[in-house]
């Protein structure tokens, strides 16, 4: 049928077959449909970056047919999986995973506790233009850890979340945790734990070539309702929770116990994220003002 439809539309078009179908796919591929990319990034792969925001996990598990078994009004911060161990919860949202979701279209994290992968050769090949992450200003993403958790992230030998006995032999002091914790997005995408300066071109390349989607924390809602006009899927309200708010309080640190230090590795994939993430907005035509119909279905008023 297709070759009967090309047919007739190149002889309307009085050119050769062959230019006139790649003239056509390159048509159909201008006017995707949020449906066609959903399957495109499916089995989605959420690579979580610490302090990154955890809340990212409702919009993928409550994305229709992602997870046919969770609970409709169910968020990965309810009771139901803070009640045991409130740092725990993560994991026990995500041991549901295989029970609750279509693994077709999520995948599944196993261990579950196992919440911040890297993407080492064999995962990365497997889930290019599948991954989905959410990236935050580095300096504030290292500080919302040294200020939060501070029997894990500081602690020293490093303890498990959901370890039973998480009482640190002792807490490290700025300078190591500097060594521990810069440039953590970067090792991430490199998936290389002691990557370096050098490392860096790749996690750049690998952002731009094997992320179907790239949020920031700092523009929530934004992140939510681009992903929405991305992806397609109802706006929930549940979707724009913080689900794990700061310790501190504080929705901007402050920098000069820092003494100047900025994260060197980490600061170009940022910048690269920003590039994306308004290559994007532009793209898929979304802003506060066009976002309000979702802002509305969620029940928020977020349109500022």
């Amino acid at each position: 049928m297709w070759s009967l439809i090309l047919w007739s539309l190149a002889l309307a078009e009085d050119a050769p077959l062959d230019v006139f179908e790649v003239d056509l796919l390159q048509r159909l591929v201008e006017i995707e449909t949020p449906e066609m990319r959903r399957l495109k990034a499916s089995p989605m792969f959420w690579l979580h970056i610490p302090k990154c925001g955890t809340s990212f996990y409702n919009t993928l598990v409550h994305l229709p047919g992602n997870c046919p078994g969770w609970p409709v009004n169910l968020s990965v911060g309810d009771e139901m999986f803070t009640k045991n161990d409130p740092k725990c919860f993560e994991a026990e949202a995500r041991r549901k995973c295989p029970e609750w979701c279509d693994q077709r279209l999520l995948h599944c994290d196993w261990p579950p506790g196992d919440t911040h992968q890297l993407l080492g050769p064999e995962t990365y090949q497997s889930y290019e233009g599948k991954i989905l992450a959410i990236f935050r200003q580095p300096e504030q993403r290292f500080l919302s850890s040294w200020y939060d958790d501070v029997d894990l992230f500081r602690a020293d030998p490093w303890t498990w979340a959901c370890g039973t006995n998480r009482t640190p032999d002792r807490l490290m002091d700025m300078e190591e945790f500097k060594a521990r914790w810069r440039g953590w997005a970067t090792r991430q995408l490199v998936g290389k734990k002691n990557a370096t300066q050098a490392d860096v071109p790749m996690a750049l390349e690998r952002l731009r070539e094997g992320l179907a989607f790239v949020g920031l924390q700092e523009e929530w809602s934004l992140s939510i309702c681009l992903f929405h006009a991305k992806f397609g899927g109802p706006c929930r309200k549940l979707e724009f929770l913080d689900t794990r708010p700061g310790k501190s309080g504080a929705s901007t640190y402050d920098t000069t116990i820092l003494n100047g230090w900025v994260d060197e590795m980490d600061r170009p994939v940022y910048a690269e994220a920003i590039k994306i993430f308004k290559g994007d907005l532009e793209k898929f035509g979304v802003s506060h003002e066009k976002c309000t119909a979702c802002y509305e279905e969620a029940g928020l008023d977020l349109s500022l």
